[in-house]
């Protein structure tokens, strides 16, 4: 593998950065804030990557191209000399994906659920749109001691139903309803208790107002409870009109152009 291969397959992990903070020619990869892997942009010929550190001395033995980190703790670092190496591209590509799910592990759980939730479209039609609906149910529906009901999903197979999937698991989800070509409606945005304030829910709106933008969409509307209107102007969403009453409860028009 050469310096450009690894560089990019390392900027390819989600949520990766490209960072100097040594000197000029040390590329440091980072996820979260922390390093997971350190290039040598002089010599192009070495990375630094962390790995466990009872599968060092294993490598230490088998590998001649792998050595103690070079400047780092070689408790928990190896340096791989990749262009002398006497092992194959996938097993180095191995040790970078160790390295980086290791550092993604020790994150706190405040910045680990966010970097590794993904977001999705789905159908009517999918798994999720059932998980959804649960979801909807739970944070949107029982604290007012509703039910949603059958009729409140009419023309949802119509829709783009947006959701952040967690270990396989939903939990965000939002509608997205183009209306006449140039705005769409966001709906139904729910977000499990468990997760709420680690950034999930504003991941989600730019994941939907991504999809819209593409759809060469020019504006979202949107009918947010009163109680989260601040939350929707820290996405830059306007209010529109005076508060109204939808289920029961205080909601303001909102907007926001893309």
């Amino acid at each position: 593998m050469t310096f450009e291969d690894i560089a990019r397959y390392c900027l390819a992990k989600p949520h990766a950065e490209e960072t100097y903070p040594f000197d000029e020619t040390t590329m440091v990869m980072k996820i979260g804030g922390k390093m997971f892997a350190l290039l040598d942009a002089n010599t192009m010929e070495t990375i630094n990557l962390k790995h466990p550190s009872d599968d060092i001395p294993l490598l230490l033995e088998k590998y001649s191209c792998i050595s103690p980190g070079y400047h780092m703790s070689k408790k928990h670092w190896v340096t791989v000399n990749y262009k002398h190496a006497d092992m194959r591209d996938p097993e180095i590509i191995k040790l970078i994906d160790t390295s980086y799910d290791s550092v993604v592990d020790g994150l706190p759980k405040k910045l680990r659920i966010p970097l590794t939730t993904s977001y999705i479209s789905f159908t009517t039609l999918d798994i999720k749109y059932q998980e959804s609906l649960l979801l909807r149910q739970t944070v949107l529906r029982d604290p007012l001691n509703l039910i949603l009901t059958e009729d409140e999903l009419i023309g949802e197979d119509k829709e783009i139903h947006i959701g952040g999937i967690f270990q396989g698991r939903l939990i965000a989800c939002c509608i997205l309803s183009p209306r006449d070509g140039i705005q769409a409606k966001v709906r139904q945005v729910a977000v499990d208790k468990r997760y709420q304030g680690m950034g999930i829910g504003r991941a989600l709106m730019h994941h939907a107002e991504s999809i819209a933008s593409n759809m060469e969409i020019e504006s979202i509307m949107l009918h947010a409870r009163k109680h989260v209107a601040q939350w929707y102007e820290s996405q830059q969403y306007q209010i529109m009109g005076e508060e109204f009453f939808e289920v029961g409860i205080p909601h303001i028009r909102m907007f926001k152009r893309l």
